[in-house]
């Protein structure tokens, strides 16, 4: 009988599996193994504030920015470089090599294929943490004519697989991982699936929020009005900003001073002073202004 684990990856690679719809998967070729009776209070507590700011959004930063920044006090590493991979057909939409020399980007691409955790992609696209094994891959161009000149011989590997895409980031260095730092990686993989996953619908809803507020102004100078004619409504007193939103709602006097239990007379007075101080002549110029300010408004 073989003793080959049933899925196990080309060329002996060796790595852990993770499916979201499924319990993990470990595979029993890994090295070093995951222990996580040896992670120390620290290195626990570490982990636990990590996978807890890996959640916030960040919209001045790109997912790999966050995940490099939150993840590099854990996990050392010389170079860090991160892409992203249509599965079907597979193609390479996004690489960024943001700590290695430019001059070894074109090289880097040219022989992208050789590297085995594209291997593991297209023999096995789901969620993975990778490290480098011994094997055939040191006798590749990409590894002798690139990683050994620039102390990046040994790498542990982050896989996201979210439908049709993949995103992976990988870690570098010269030294080989040791088993605290896969045993932490390890604590942090589904966090990582978790929050690139929501990272990615933010910006998607963000984005589908900005088409609709450029297709609801007309220009720049138009959102610049209206954001103009909300502040002058909410430096009014709370009293008179719901009278204006009454006068925009169509009430006449009686009826706002019924809806909010006051006289007349002190709608009118509230009138007078919101006239004033909005400067405009009449409630039907004022619920114009109100409707421009707050019927468009997006955020």
């Amino acid at each position: 009988m073989s003793n080959t684990a049933p899925n196990s990856p080309p060329n002996g690679i060796k790595h852990i599996r993770f499916h979201s719809t499924s319990p993990t998967m470990i595979n029993m070729k890994l090295a070093p193994p995951v222990n996580f009776r040896n992670l120390s209070h620290e290195a626990l507590t570490r982990t636990f504030e990590t996978n807890t700011r890996l959640h916030e959004f960040d919209p001045d930063s790109t997912f790999p920015e966050h995940l490099y920044n939150l993840l590099k006090p854990s996990i050392s590493n010389i170079h860090f470089c991160t892409g992203l991979y249509q599965l079907q057909p597979f193609a390479i939409d996004q690489h960024e090599n943001p700590t290695i020399d430019p001059r070894w980007n074109d090289i880097v691409e040219q022989h992208a294929l050789e590297h085995y955790f594209v291997q593991i992609l297209l023999e096995d696209p789901c969620t993975h943490l990778a490290i480098t094994p011994e094997g055939t891959f040191q006798s590749t161009t990409l590894y002798n004519e690139v990683y050994t000149k620039i102390q990046a011989q040994h790498q542990m590997w982050v896989g996201i697989n979210a439908g049709n895409q993949m995103l992976n980031c990988i870690y570098s260095r010269e030294q080989p991982y040791d088993e605290k730092s896969i045993s932490m990686l390890h604590l942090m993989l589904p966090h990582i699936e978790l929050s690139w996953k929501i990272w990615e619908r933010t910006l998607s809803l963000k984005n589908e929020l900005d088409q609709m507020k450029s297709r609801l102004f007309q220009s720049e100078e138009e959102e610049r009005a209206a954001a103009n004619l909300r502040l002058s409504i909410e430096q009014l007193t709370p009293r008179q900003r719901d009278v204006v939103e009454l006068v925009a709602a169509g009430m006449d006097n009686q009826q706002i001073a019924d809806e909010l239990g006051i006289s007349i007379l002190t709608v009118k007075k509230h009138l007078q002073a919101i006239f004033q101080s909005m400067d405009v002549q009449h409630r039907t110029e004022l619920a114009a202004k109100w409707h421009q300010g707050y019927s468009i408004s997006i955020g």
